[in-house]
């Protein structure tokens, strides 16, 4: 359990620096994201090049000189196979809104690494802040499943 808090803890510290090769080797070659809501990164991606694909959409919107991931968290809940934990990040998007948003994650881990995050947020406040209203779907691997 404690490998599983580091991982964890490696994971929103590298994103906090926005440690993106940190971010990435943290994860399992197989991984799986589901990313809740109707935003237009909601979805199902089963692996971290798919991922990679929508994180521009995120970035892009973001004033990274008044903006933060992974300002404070928490790991509420771990366990052998998982972990459960909260993040905060704070600060501007470049269209000048503010965009402190709230994440809950549910991690699972396979051979030391992360196999699937389950990640929940404000989506009506992401697709507000960050512009994603009105713009295409990303093609995903299927819907949000669990």
């Amino acid at each position: 359990m404690d490998t599983n808090r580091t991982i964890v803890d490696a994971y929103y510290t590298a994103l906090s620096a926005m440690d993106i090769d940190g971010f990435e080797a943290l994860h399992h070659k197989d991984v799986v994201y589901n990313v809740s809501g109707n935003t237009i990164i909601s979805g199902r991606y089963e692996s971290f090049a798919a991922l990679k694909q929508v994180l521009p959409a995120v970035f892009e919107a973001l004033d990274f000189e008044r903006f933060q991931f992974a300002v404070k968290w928490r790991i509420m809940n771990d366990g052998p196979d998982g972990a459960t934990a909260i993040m905060e990040a704070r600060g501007m998007t470049r269209n000048g809104q503010r965009y402190d948003q709230r994440y809950a994650h549910i991690f699972s881990f396979r051979e030391g690494k992360i196999a699937s995050v389950h990640e929940f947020f404000d989506t009506h406040l992401a697709n507000d802040a960050l512009g994603f209203s009105g713009k295409p779907q990303f093609a995903s691997d299927g819907p949000f499943e669990f």
